[in-house]
């Protein structure tokens, strides 16, 4: 059988199994199963189970609960609202300020977090209230809280990027550094955009009076609210970046020092470790199931011989790597449009992998462009997580429409914010080169 058939075939069944209602994980288990058994028997559900094991025991993966327990940490303690209120004395009279202040958070909490979703809910719950009480466009407010929460997505530490590292074989130390410069960059876009779009259109955000603050309470704020999160934020990249240690013991460090500065903010509890750890315990079960369920699809397509195949098909459609590498990325926003993240990573990478080593691609400068492409699916009909996230912690005066409408301009700046690092690659590559 041709190697797009056996492809073809695959991918059908997936859809046919998650479209049922069966989790991701267990859709590619049941698949990888039935066609591994058929070529090889027992014998090859033998070896599957051994690949799974081999993929969820590797040390790459650690990071990830540590990364978890700091964002359960900064959540469940309240340190959001402190921030946030901190940030508000240092944005003054600026055009849709409060909008700035959502993305400001949103930048501060993806370098301590890492979960779009949770990010999302948090903002959504915390902003969104004042914002319609002063006034804002509605898809102003939503547009700013959903690109705020999908910066965890890109500012490391972000667990998709852990888990991207682990599913390609990418180093995922220097995908974390790699994406600290890009996350700032979206950040930055996001809110020159928003202040250029409400002074073309002032009615988006009604000016107000800002509460003037004197000069020692913004630098006691700042020194109370503000660095200690800072310390944190270089605590864990700088670990990575110098090589001292591993990006888990970083992460460890990282929620040891979370848990420190809740104490001395006085909202250390044994209630608040035991959520902290449950919480952070099942979204890493969930990824190791994941990631069990990708093994298996490896598998096949090394049995297949598709990977061989595919990677000979396509490097004979062009001579350029460039060409390829946006054909790449265009099947991932597509994608994004009907399935999650880590679905289209575990069907896509094992593909993409050995094409990317033919053509000599800088894999650090790809993945951050991929993880870009997988923020724009959190934004983006029918199943971007994001946006029914900002629907659930809306009243019901915001419409579905608005939040649609919200999210448009800031895929636009994705959009523009990829080429600008395709155009210039050093963004990405420049600090994992240090």
């Amino acid at each position: 059988m041709e190697w797009y058939l056996v492809l073809s075939l695959i991918f059908v069944a997936l859809l046919i199994f998650m479209f049922s209602g069966l989790p991701i994980a267990y859709s590619f288990m049941v698949v990888s199963t039935i066609i591994i058994y058929m070529m090889m028997g027992s014998f090859g559900v033998r070896q599957l189970i051994l690949g799974m094991y081999d993929q969820v025991v590797r040390f790459s993966l650690t990071p990830i609960p540590f990364f978890m327990i700091m964002g359960e940490v900064f959540f469940k303690s309240g340190m959001v609202s402190r921030t946030l209120d901190s940030l508000s004395k240092f944005v003054k009279n600026v055009p849709g300020r409060l909008s700035i202040i959502t993305l400001l958070g949103g930048g501060v909490f993806a370098a301590l977090s890492g979960s779009v979703v949770a990010n999302t809910a948090m903002f959504g719950s915390l902003m969104l209230p004042e914002m319609l009480k002063r006034g804002y466009n509605k898809s102003l407010i939503t547009g700013s809280i959903m690109a705020s929460g999908a910066l965890a997505m890109i500012i490391p530490p972000s667990a998709l990027a852990v888990l991207l590292g682990s599913i390609s074989g990418i180093s995922v130390g220097r995908i974390l550094v790699g994406a600290i410069l890009p996350g700032i960059l979206l950040m930055l876009m996001y809110m020159i955009y928003v202040m250029v779009i409400c002074l073309i259109k002032p009615d988006y955000a009604p000016p107000y009076e800002a509460e003037k603050t004197p000069l020692k309470e913004m630098l006691v704020t700042a020194l109370r609210d503000l660095v200690p999160l800072a310390c944190i934020f270089l605590l864990v990249m700088g670990i990575i970046f110098t090589g001292v240690g591993t990006p888990t013991e970083a992460a460890a460090l990282g929620a040891l020092s979370s848990y420190i500065l809740a104490a001395c903010y006085r909202k250390l509890s044994l209630q608040l470790i035991y959520d902290t750890l449950v919480d952070s315990l099942k979204v890493t079960s969930m990824v190791l199931i994941i990631i069990a369920g990708s093994a298996g699809f490896s598998q096949i397509l090394a049995l297949t011989g598709t990977s061989r195949e595919a990677v000979v098909a396509i490097m004979g459609m062009s001579d350029s790597p460039l060409l390829i590498v946006t054909g790449m990325l265009a099947i991932v926003v597509v994608l994004g449009f009907f399935m999650e993240q880590t679905a289209i990573m575990m069907i896509t990478m094992p593909i993409f992998m050995p094409i990317l080593t033919t053509l000599g691609v800088n894999t650090i400068w790809f993945a951050v462009l991929y993880l870009i492409c997988l923020q724009i699916g959190q934004l983006t009909p029918p199943v971007g997580l994001a946006l029914f996230t900002m629907k659930g912690v809306s009243p019901p005066e915001v419409k579905m429409t608005d939040i649609y409408i919200g999210a448009t301009p800031f895929l636009a700046m994705n959009i523009l914010a990829m080429l600008i690092i395709a155009m210039f690659p050093a963004i990405v590559t420049w600090l994992p080169s240090l």
